[in-house]
């Protein structure tokens, strides 16, 4: 059962808007060798504020990077600064779900199609 206190959201990220979106990690943010896959669904887990994560995840389950903000409309204003069209619309958690996480990549996973598109 999940933490009713807390709001739980996932969006899908477009594969056809032709941009591949990466998170560098570590110093240097130019070495390609150490970037995160490119997210194919986001999930915002919000507490009462302040207290927001934005979780980045492939459809194959790998993990494109976190962030912590101070709200759910900041987490929210973020993923639209990193992804702007490509984000699609968010899609609240059903409540009966206990691991948000794995339920945001099988979501994903099931409406990829063989051509990585949705």
């Amino acid at each position: 059962m999940s933490d009713l206190t807390r709001t739980r959201l996932l969006a899908l990220i477009s594969a056809n808007d032709g941009y591949g979106h990466t998170v560098p990690t570590g110093i240097d943010a130019l070495d390609v060798t150490r970037a995160l896959p490119p997210a194919d669904v986001l999930l915002l887990v919000a507490g009462p504020d302040p207290d927001a994560m934005l979780f980045r995840y492939t459809a194959y389950g790998e993990m494109g990077g976190d962030s912590w903000h101070l709200s759910l409309d900041d987490a929210k204003a973020q993923a639209v600064g990193e992804y702007g069209a490509a984000l699609m619309p968010w899609e609240a958690v059903p409540d009966e779900v206990g691991d948000a996480h794995a339920y945001a990549i099988t979501f994903a996973s099931d409406r990829l199609n063989d051509r990585g598109e949705w």
